[in-house]
């Protein structure tokens, strides 16, 4: 790899740590040394002279924005005053009363990230400069992550809108299909907020694929038809309109994983290969 693709990797790597975060969706156990580990890499790469940290520096104005947004994700998440990821002993407690929040903490900064690194990909494909020239193995590499991202994200975000549909119409039941300050409080805040990080993800999706596309599009399709704004077909019941969902979801987020891994470990032996000094950022965002 040359000193471009190398710096390009350390930008990838960096929205890799954030994007990560997402895992604390899961309900399992969360290591301490995981969350220690991305708590530092987060860090410490907003430092100048490291690639993540001079790229902020030299992009004046608009780097010390996405600086101030970055800082704020560590501070609610990462930090001793987060009430979100709160670690106990060896592991992490998550409060998942606040996932939510966590999702719209994340999503956000995921995409600011995923457009800095596109931005060096598409440069080092048009170059004509050897040295900027961007490795096909980077190239590929940053097109699994983005199959494999959209989908997860998918996956998650419905395991989350699914329990509070749930609680939605368990409310709605109750109450005889009349709105109660309970139910307007879970659409506005949860049932629209999750939709809305699934429309967000769909409309900055870059795969072209139609396997990708499709699975996107027909989550979109079951989000409508929670809303009133689509028929059910045969008028099936939510649970198994969301069951058929999620398997395919679940299925080509496995595969998807797989080939991403595979990938990754060869950039990681490249990168590992080719250590050299970390170049200085001389790109500027537009």
């Amino acid at each position: 790899m040359n000193n471009f693709s190398l710096y390009t990797f350390r930008l990838y790597h960096y929205l890799l740590t954030v994007r990560d975060t997402l895992e604390y969706t899961i309900k399992r156990d969360h290591k301490i040394e995981v969350y220690e580990n991305r708590k530092k890499v987060l860090t410490d790469n907003l430092e100048e002279g490291t690639p993540f940290g001079d790229f902020l520096k030299n992009n004046g104005e608009t780097g010390e924005k996405i600086k101030e947004k970055i800082k704020s994700f560590i501070e609610d998440l990462y930090s001793e005053n987060s009430t979100i990821l709160i670690p106990s002993g060896e592991t992490v407690r998550v409060d998942v009363a606040q996932l939510v929040t966590l999702f719209d903490m994340t999503v956000g900064i995921a995409e600011t990230l995923r457009d800095i690194v596109y931005q060096y990909v598409n440069h080092g494909l048009k170059s004509q400069d050897q040295e900027q020239k961007v490795d096909d193995l980077l190239v590929q590499l940053v097109s699994e992550d983005e199959r494999m991202y959209r989908v997860v994200l998918s996956m998650l975000v419905m395991r989350s809108f699914e329990e509070s549909f749930a609680e939605f119409q368990k409310v709605m039941n109750e109450s005889k299909g009349q709105p109660t300050p309970q139910s307007n409080f879970i659409v506005q805040n949860e049932l629209v907020k999750l939709a809305g990080y699934l429309r967000f993800s769909r409309q900055h999706t870059r795969c072209t694929d139609n396997e990708t596309l499709d699975l996107l599009d027909e989550t979109l399709k079951v989000i409508e038809m929670t809303e009133g704004r689509r028929q059910r077909p045969n008028n099936r019941g939510f649970k198994d309109i969301f069951d058929e969902l999620n398997n395919k979801l679940n299925s080509f987020a496995a595969q998807a994983e797989g080939a991403w891994k595979q990938t990754y470990q060869k950039a990681v032996e490249e990168v590992t290969a080719h250590q050299q000094p970390q170049p200085q950022a001389d790109q500027q965002i537009n």
